[in-house]
């Protein structure tokens, strides 16, 4: 959605999503320093191998030659095994997308989009979406070919983070997508996708105490990893979290003129490591966090509340010929839905 440069809530909304994309941000300096230490050690790996055919009279081309046409074998395999097996995947998550309608649609019917509530609470619901904005970035390779050949094949990296309003009531859609296979790229650096939504609601009439918070999602996706290969003098980490989707969310309310905010919610929603072929199934509609916090009523000089809600995802390639993926891409029924978000408690 279009951003209106001249609108009251533009500053606070970037600096919520400001706040909220620190943990996902590295510093130019420190990504240059990181790349530059990566190739100083991968020249002098090459720099060892090339004294040592020398030296030793191999025939390292040949032997080269040879190990690509079984690297080149076992992209096939691992190809063919992953797409069979996100093939069977998905059509499990095709039927549960059918499923969860379903189950939404009674829950409307039943609720009117409203979650029943416990005895003695009442809840501030945060439901018409003011902005969105979805930002994409591909993992990039940091340094490719270690050996001592040309003909090195460069990394497949893609990345989309579509958002549509949702149709039947209330809410946006989010399809993030990631998928990066290294190839022949020793060291790749993370993709990421990062979505927002932010809802603005009017001050309540009294102020309202907050004791935890309710996140209307629902999705429904597929993630895929395999792990490459390290090389001539290191392993790639099976314990390794290569794999993220994480839900964050900052509230903000004016008062006195100035835009003061608070932390709602910070969690790791899928996290992945080693290899596998999965679904990612998020049923958060029921679920609660805690949280302790007053919003002030217009009855004391209490202004509009805003609230910033980020899907973020990220994945990181592991090694030579290393695959891995998140999609909640559009098509299949998948996606992720974000409803709203409610503040539960009692009134002041």
């Amino acid at each position: 959605m279009t951003k209106d440069p001249e609108s009251p809530y533009t500053k606070p909304i970037e600096e919520m999503r400001r706040l909220v994309r620190e943990r996902f941000e590295n510093s130019a300096e420190l990504q240059q320093l990181r790349a530059r230490i990566v190739t100083e050690r991968k020249q002098a790996q090459r720099t060892i191998l090339e004294k040592i055919a020398d030296r030793t009279q191999i025939e390292v081309a040949s032997l080269l030659d040879r190990d690509q046409g079984r690297r080149e074998a076992r992209r096939r395999q691992v190809a063919a095994t992953f797409s069979r097996l996100e093939a069977r995947v998905g059509e499990r998550a095709k039927a549960d997308a059918s499923r969860f309608q379903r189950i939404r649609a009674s829950y409307l019917k039943s609720f009117g989009g409203i979650a029943p509530l416990v005895p003695g609470t009442t809840q501030l619901k945060f439901r018409d979406p003011l902005v969105w904005a979805g930002d994409a970035s591909p993992g990039k390779c940091t340094y490719l070919g270690s050996g001592i050949t040309s003909g090195w094949i460069g990394p497949q990296s893609e990345a989309s983070a579509d958002i549509a309003p949702s149709t039947d009531s209330p809410g946006m859609w989010l399809y993030p997508r990631l998928y990066i296979d290294s190839k022949d790229c020793d060291d790749m650096n993370v993709g990421t996708t990062l979505q927002d939504v932010t809802y603005r609601m009017a001050a309540p009439a009294t102020s309202f105490g907050v004791s935890s918070v309710r996140v209307d999602l629902i999705s429904n996706g597929i993630a895929s990893c395999h792990i490459g290969d390290g090389g001539w003098t290191w392993s790639p980490s099976y314990l390794y979290q290569h794999s993220l989707v994480t839900l964050d969310a900052y509230i903000a309310q004016l008062l006195d003129g100035e835009w003061h905010m608070w932390p709602l919610l910070s969690d790791t929603l899928f996290a992945g490591h080693g290899d596998y072929v999965q679904q990612i199934r998020l049923l958060l509609s029921n679920q609660t966090y805690s949280v302790n916090l007053a919003i002030r009523g217009a009855d004391v000089g209490g202004g509009d509340l805003l609230c910033f809600v980020e899907v973020g995802c990220s994945v990181q390639a592991e090694g030579t010929d290393g695959r891995v993926s998140i999609d909640f891409s559009a098509g299949d029924s998948r996606g992720i839905f974000v409803g709203g978000v409610a503040l539960l408690g009692a009134s002041l």
